[in-house]
């Protein structure tokens, strides 16, 4: 599992966000030879106008 936490002003798109997972899951791939569908990718997002929890 990868979590990736994004602080923006704007929420990311959904088109964004899907590449930020393909990239996440090459590298993972390439460098630690993580097979296919082995990688699970949530992205957080955090804007600046949102309260802390």
């Amino acid at each position: 599992m990868l979590e990736v936490l994004v602080a923006a002003k704007e929420p990311l798109s959904q088109e964004r966000k899907e590449a930020l997972k393909q990239e996440a899951e090459k590298i993972f791939q390439e460098v630690l030879g993580t097979p296919p569908g082995r990688l699970r990718v949530f992205i957080l997002e955090e804007r600046e106008d949102q309260s802390p929890r």
